[in-house]
């Protein structure tokens, strides 16, 4: 009798200790399939990471550079400056018309405030007649990009200074030619990628432009 109380004992603790052993296991389950789906997030964030990575590439790597993700190089600064405020005055056939299409064609490379101090300056130039014409503006001769015509204004925007020649025509005659400094702000805004792959828009202007030479 004492040997079967015995057996009987014996047989439910193995019983007890099975179920805890299981217990165990099961746990040991729900830990490992917890750090598979921490794993898997992770991996995922690994792998699409690139695709949310902007790096700055300047226009000239001849010998090299060395970028930091999300630094702005000043040539690239200093190249879309140029680039935008070139295209926005460009008047191929008639200002009238001209000048408020680009204005909205890059709405996007323009902060609102100074898209409509733009559209302003279009309806003062309507007024006094100085829109029915056509408008080219190039860079000075020997006025490529200097690290000078950069300044930092503070971490997210800087002053460009582009010295440029404005020619405009009426009739095929020519009406003005003059040298004009504008000193322009551009800042970084967060823009939607597929309107603005730069994430920088040209915010107005740090100062007056001014006249450094007037032929017409």
């Amino acid at each position: 009798m004492m040997n079967l109380k015995f057996n009987i004992n014996q047989l439910f603790g193995a019983w007890k200790k099975e179920d805890q052993d299981m217990a165990v296991i099961n746990i040991q389950k729900k830990f490992i399939w917890i750090l598979i789906f921490f794993c898997l997030i992770c991996l995922s964030g690994w792998i699409t990471s690139p695709s949310r990575l902007t790096v700055y590439i300047p226009p000239e790597i001849e010998n090299g550079a060395t970028m930091k993700a999300g630094e702005i190089p000043k040539p690239l600064i200093y190249s879309f400056a140029y680039q935008i405020w070139q295209e926005i005055n460009l008047w191929s056939s008639d200002g009238s018309k001209d000048y408020v299409n680009n204005i909205h064609t890059y709405w996007s490379y323009l902060t609102p405030s100074f898209k409509s101090d733009l559209l302003q300056d279009a309806e003062n130039l309507k007024i006094s007649g100085q829109l029915n014409r056509q408008r080219f503006l190039n860079g000075l001769t020997g006025s490529a990009y200097d690290p000078v015509n950069i300044k930092k204004i503070n971490a997210e925007s800087w002053e460009v200074d582009l010295k440029m020649h404005l020619m405009e025509y009426n009739n095929n005659q020519p009406v003005k030619d003059v040298e004009i400094l504008y000193p322009i702000k551009v800042t970084r805004m967060n823009i939607s990628q597929t309107n603005n792959p730069y994430g920088l828009v040209l915010a107005g202007f740090v100062s007056n432009p001014v006249r450094l030479k007037t032929t017409i």
